[in-house]
């Protein structure tokens, strides 16, 4: 905490949208929270904005950009980029932390021109990583290179990420730091349901009986997170045994088209369970037996980590960070993108080996609680915020 008389330091974090039960918005919310004292935070975001977390945080200014859209919109790209630049001139900020890849591109850029003293770019993924034509990957790419420096230094969530960049020659003279997007552990364990009785009741009220076998996956229903690779690997699963559900949690563009495919796998609605968004997913993680994991583009999967917190054994693509989670065959599964084969075997090695579910749980969750708090986040962006001119 700054001494009396010394002025805060502000920072404006900038973000694409605000998204219900978000990754990034987690990250900078934990941030928030926790460095809200020593600094003065402003938050802005696109017209996307959906915030369940900020509202009601007494120690932050929201600005929503009317220009900040996610898909490339040139006019109102250039507009945004006004807005931002404007902006940054009036408040004087000390330093922007851009997140997510539309924010950052304009908002880095809008910094730069606006002589900000220091810019941050957090890198949460590999957006030319993402299913697309080779034109519009190498179009990314470009757009990266041209831009990257007008950053001091990019904090990424993970060192895939970073290798990622490193590959296409990104930010080659840049400075890279891996700050892991933390969790508030003590909290996030509280909010599970604790005892032997309370999950057998929650799990009747689900239609879920005690020797059911129950899968459950996380995140927006979108291309990038690819659920369809779940939804038919059980569907495979689920004609060998009679025991099995599957919970899915998250809403988005694609959800209708996943409902849909469900009935044509001939899945029984009792089955499977599309559950929208909730905020009380540590619930329904500390019910289920495995974590499948299906996403073609991560940063660093922060349901993975959720799932390694409650002992949820997980089985994922092999994505931008999951090997940071978790190291394969001793405490979880990563099998190759879009390899559904792969996904059935190993999801049916859980299946069969109750103890080997447990024994990835364990140690999936030590590598977590002390990896993944959010409180060392908050310290190292804590030292960063103060090293800065």
């Amino acid at each position: 905490m700054k001494p009396a008389g010394i002025k805060k330091k502000k920072i404006l974090h900038t973000t694409t949208r605000l998204v219900l039960g978000g990754g990034v918005e987690k990250n900078i919310y934990y941030t928030i929270a926790n460095l809200s004292k020593e600094f003065e935070f402003h938050l802005s975001c696109g017209v996307e904005c959906k915030d369940d977390l900020f509202c009601k945080h007494p120690k932050i200014k929201m600005i929503v950009c009317p220009y900040l859209v996610n898909t490339i919109h040139p006019l109102k790209d250039l507009q945004a980029l006004w807005f931002y630049y404007r902006l940054i001139r009036k408040e004087k900020y000390d330093i922007v932390h851009t997140h997510e890849t539309k924010a950052s591109f304009i908002t880095k850029l809008a910094a730069w021109l606006a002589r900000c003293p220091y810019v941050i770019y957090g890198l949460h993924g590999v957006t030319f990583n993402d299913p697309m034509s080779r034109l519009k990957r190498n179009f990314y790419i470009l757009l990266e290179k041209l831009t990257i420096y007008c950053a001091d230094l990019v904090v990424a969530v993970g060192k895939d990420t970073v290798d990622e960049y490193r590959k296409e020659n990104i930010g080659e003279k840049i400075p890279f730091e891996i700050v892991r997007s933390g969790i508030d552990i003590d909290s996030y364990m509280q909010q599970a349901v604790q005892t032997t009785s309370d999950k057998i009741l929650f799990r009747k009220s689900l239609g879920i009986a005690e020797d059911d076998i129950v899968f459950i996956t996380v995140g927006r229903f979108s291309y990038s997170k690819a659920q369809r690779y779940a939804i038919e690997a059980f569907a495979e699963l689920q004609k060998k045994y009679t025991n099995l559900k599957f919970l899915l949690i998250g809403e988005g563009e694609l959800l209708a088209e996943c409902k849909v495919l469900a009935e044509e796998k001939s899945i029984k609605k009792e089955n499977i369970l599309f559950l929208g968004y909730r905020k009380d997913i540590p619930k329904y993680l500390s019910v289920s037996d495995i974590f499948i994991f299906t996403s073609l583009r991560e940063g660093l999967p922060r349901v993975i980590v959720e799932a390694s917190l409650l002992q949820v054994p997980v089985v994922t693509f092999e994505v931008e960070g999951a090997t940071e989670v978790l190291e394969n065959g001793k405490s979880g599964f990563i099998v190759p993108q879009t390899d559904r084969k792969a996904l059935v075997n190993k999801a049916e090695q859980l299946i069969l080996q109750p103890e080997l579910r447990a024994l990835f749980g364990r140690r999936a969750q030590q590598h977590v609680i002390q990896h993944w708090d959010m409180h060392v986040m908050a310290q190292r962006l804590q030292i960063i915020y103060n090293r800065t001119n």
